[in-house]
């Protein structure tokens, strides 16, 4: 997904390692809004 979203204009984009699930077992910070 972060290929894809590179090649259609977005710059701030990273690739995680592992994915989310590696990213909230880490105890890292999650955010998320209601749409």
């Amino acid at each position: 997904m972060a290929h894809l979203l590179r090649r259609v204009g977005y710059r701030n984009v990273r690739i995680l390692k592992g994915g989310l699930g590696s990213w909230a077992s880490a105890g890292l910070p999650l955010e998320s809004k209601t749409v």
